[in-house]
């Protein structure tokens, strides 16, 4: 999670040195941002895929190969395609990494799922507040420039390429999310099958056996559940996506000196609110901090958009409110989907994935259909969404009048 912070985060400083390197266009931007959404989207539909049938090993391993294979490539490349092509790899490697990490965590974090899953997602916030401030200090020396920010972290991937195949990893003779259910301190486990569609209470986790990934695209809550993490993904990414051009073109802002601040700020934050959050959050309850968390993001961005260049000292502040969006959804999943977890939510994953690479592209049609200004500005509706869908999956899972974790 540390290695995925790190190299997926050099995207703040890496993306407007791109954008003036090959001189692309807005449209053009927008295309590279939702290409490589989509790369790290279908390989997470591949492995929700692999996953069901060969465990959680491969993902790893088939990760780390492409990870490495993109970050070398990067390197050489000198033209605007070919870049894209060496970062569509790479973030191939990242959508194996997000199915496989957290199919991983859904077998090992039976109890405290969000506390777990918060303190597990910090180590990609600790990867992401070095990032883009390495990213930064590595570009701007006239003996490098952007690609040695990616070339660097080779041998970092190379390490934990080599430790994950000597690693043991659980099978699934080793049913341990099975037992999620026992734990009634901290869930209230929701039978979500497909067959009744409906979510009620009562003990149970998913029923039947192993269920594929092309069940998980038949349960109705999966799909709701997908686009609550998509448009959070969304919402946490834009400002890694878009904020350092959004400041440097309509404030003036140094990308790769107070952009690359901005993003720090920002992750530094965001890697706090996760270290400290998880016990706030079992206590509130999981939708219901989803939604508080959700509606001050929307009070932060307002206030940041309308104080100008001052709300580069406002943003950063919404990374401590976004940061639990991710962790607590899918320890909503591991509540809600039991035993059958793993595979859910790889579809959660893949198909959030897709929105959120639509979105990006929308973005950047947004800023050059209405100039720069408004595409992370956008971000605001995008929040709204998020809080109407939120408060549709309250109403789905009914919620329990006893206060347990998951409301």
């Amino acid at each position: 999670m540390l290695t995925y912070g790190l190299i997926d985060n050099s995207r703040g400083v890496s993306y407007p040195l791109i954008n003036r390197e090959f001189g692309v266009s807005w449209e053009q931007q927008g295309f590279l941002v939702s290409i490589l959404a989509i790369s790290y989207v279908g390989f997470s539909i591949v492995a929700g895929i692999f996953l069901s049938r060969f465990g959680i090993k491969p993902l790893f391993l088939f990760g780390f190969a492409a990870l490495c294979i993109g970050v070398f490539s990067v390197f050489f490349m000198h033209w605007f395609f070919w870049t894209g092509t060496a970062l569509f790899v790479m973030y191939a490697g990242f959508g194996f990494f997000e199915v496989g990490l957290n199919a991983l965590a859904s077998r090992l974090f039976i109890r405290k799922a969000a506390l777990l899953m918060s303190l597990l997602h910090s180590f990609y916030g600790i990867g992401a507040i070095i990032g883009p401030k390495a990213a930064g200090l590595i570009a701007n020396d006239s003996r490098f420039g952007w690609r040695y920010a990616y070339l660097i972290s080779l041998p970092l991937a190379l390490l934990f390429f080599i430790m994950s195949i000597f690693s043991d990893f659980p099978t699934d003779d080793k049913p341990a999310a099975a037992n999620a259910s026992s734990d009634t301190d901290n869930t209230s486990a929701v039978d979500a099958s497909a067959d009744t569609g409906n979510a009620e209470r009562g003990g149970k986790t998913a029923a039947g056996g192993r269920r594929s990934f092309f069940d998980a695209l038949r349960n109705p809550l999966v799909w709701l559940m997908s686009v609550i993490l998509g448009l959070a993904v969304v919402v946490e990414m834009n400002s890694a996506n878009w904020g350092a051009m959004y400041f440097r073109d309509v404030h003036g802002v140094n990308p790769s000196t107070g952009g690359a601040a901005f993003l720090s700020s920002f992750f530094l934050v965001f890697t706090i609110s996760r270290l400290v959050c998880g016990p706030l959050i079992e206590k509130i309850g999981y939708v219901r901090s989803l939604l508080g968390a959700a509606c001050i993001v929307l009070v932060i961005y307002t206030a940041g958009f309308f104080m100008g260049a001052k709300g580069v000292y406002v943003l950063p502040a919404q990374g401590f409110f976004v940061a639990p969006l991710w962790p607590t959804i899918m320890a909503v999943a591991i509540s809600v989907f039991g035993r059958d977890a793993p595979v859910f939510s790889s579809a959660m994953i893949a198909i959030g994935g897709f929105l959120n690479a639509g979105v990006q592209f929308l973005i950047g049609l947004t800023n050059k259909t209405f100039g720069p200004a408004w595409g992370y500005r956008s971000t605001v509706v995008y929040t709204v969404l998020l809080i109407a869908a939120l408060l549709m999956l309250v109403v789905r899972l009914k919620v329990p009048a006893k206060g347990a974790a998951i409301a």
